[in-house]
């Protein structure tokens, strides 16, 4: 942001609240004014007004982010809350950093500006949103889950946006090593992605629930619908990591 409003602008309105305080209410309110005008352009001077928030400025990759395996995703890899890659034995320094690192990077993907519309114009990313949609909705109705016809554009739409921040995850991952290694039907991805599926998909969860049940008639007892947000984005970081590494890219 520029230094607005600028040095001789904030002096000339302190000059004239100056002259208004004095023919108003004397000498002492006059010079009173003319001071906090002055301290003002200083201050003004010093640099800009407005910083960004610091969780938008994304940490440093960490030291030690290690390839790992990723294989189609199950629903049931989401059942537990227990901490990513827990069976890996990562240090406790090592896992701060990744998780902080991923942090940053789920708050730059959450709140990037209107992504469904963004995905809708892209050829390559569209069919991604909907297949992983699809492959979601066919694993619902094949755990019990009864659809509301009335709420199913909204239940249909968080879904879709998970897709989508899967979609971009998978994209930033491109981006950064390039043409996924593939082993067999497994991905070459790091550890750092991960950590960063949990919290997009924590986030997921509290702000898409109510979108989620807008549409579901009956839920059956013995599966948590809360997954199906889950699914949805790994699902489609796991199709999207097929594709070419995009040429440019936003977040």
């Amino acid at each position: 942001m520029s230094r607005l409003p600028r040095r001789p602008l904030v002096l000339a309105a302190a000059l004239v609240l100056a002259v208004t305080a004095l023919l108003r209410y004397g000498v002492l309110v006059a010079i009173l004014v003319l001071l906090l005008g002055v301290i003002a352009a200083v201050l003004v001077g010093q640099g800009p007004i407005w910083k960004p928030k610091v969780h938008h400025q994304e940490l440093p990759a960490p030291a030690d982010d290690p390839v790992i395996g990723f294989g189609e995703p199950v629903v049931e890899l989401f059942v537990s809350r227990t901490p990513p890659l827990a069976h890996l034995g990562l240090s406790a320094t090592v896992r701060s950093q990744l998780d902080g690192f991923a942090l940053g990077r789920t708050r730059r993907i959450i709140e990037a500006p209107d992504l469904l519309v963004h995905a809708a114009a892209d050829a390559e990313t569209w069919p991604v949103v909907e297949t992983a949609v699809q492959k979601t909705m066919a694993l619902a109705r094949s755990r019990g889950v009864e659809v509301r016809p009335e709420g199913q554009p909204r239940l249909m739409q968080a879904l879709a946006l998970s897709a989508v921040h899967g979609v971009l995850l998978a994209e930033w991952r491109q981006l950064e090593d390039g043409a996924t290694v593939w082993d067999g039907a497994t991905a070459r991805i790091r550890a750092s992605d991960a950590f960063s599926i949990q919290h997009i998909s924590d986030e997921m969860e509290r702000r898409q629930l109510p979108e989620l049940f807008a549409g579901i008639a009956r839920r059956p007892p013995d599966f948590e619908v809360r997954l199906l947000l889950p699914y949805a984005l790994a699902t489609a970081f796991y199709l999207r990591l097929h594709g070419k590494p995009p040429e440019a890219f936003a977040a």
